[in-house]
């Protein structure tokens, strides 16, 4: 995921006089303020689906029908706070008695909501702090790539100059016989 909001608002554009449903996801992408990053996928019969991250803080995905209606909404908002708007009672997470899942009609205003209040909770500091952390992770599986790979050079260079010595010693052994016929 790495499209810009303003990158997946050109593509909901550009898609939205094929199917309808995409005028939806561009109400969320819209109220994206910010560097969220996703991607805007079709799968071919005729839903769309959306899936956006603000600083590994908030994560959306968003799937809507060709009727333009949400057939899954998946909000996370920090790790182990999930919710989940579906129109299948079994996958619905979320939601209790103190905040109750909205009916349908509102969900569109719920996630534009949701983004919007999520977009002014990440400020700059939160988003070049995520970026290091993951540019710590990455330099450091790389340092114990290279380690890895000076310790498989040692063993090859030791098997080379083993097999060296073994090449040096049949020569010998070859020059030894050959002067002796």
């Amino acid at each position: 995921m790495s499209a810009t909001p303003d990158d997946l608002l050109e593509r909901a554009t550009r898609g939205r006089r094929s199917a309808g449903q995409l005028g939806v996801l561009a109400s969320i992408v819209e109220a994206a303020d910010g560097p969220w990053l996703g991607a805007l996928d079709a799968d071919g019969r005729g839903a769309a689906e959306l899936r956006m991250h603000l600083a590994g803080r908030y994560r959306l995905t968003a799937v809507v029908t060709s009727a333009g209606k949400f057939d899954l909404v998946q909000m996370n908002s920090a790790p182990g706070v999930e919710r989940v708007l579906s129109s299948k009672p079994s996958v619905r997470r979320g939601w209790d008695s103190e905040e109750p899942m909205p009916k349908q009609p509102e969900w569109l205003d719920y996630v534009v909501e949701w983004v919007e209040s999520a977009s002014s909770e990440v400020d700059r500091r939160a988003v070049v702090e995520w970026r290091l952390q993951g540019a710590d992770r990455k330099l450091a599986a790389m340092h114990d790539t290279v380690e890895h790979l000076r310790a498989s050079l040692r063993e090859r260079e030791q098997l080379r100059d083993e097999l060296a010595a073994e090449v040096a010693a049949l020569r010998t052994e070859l020059e030894t016989l050959t002067r002796g016929e």
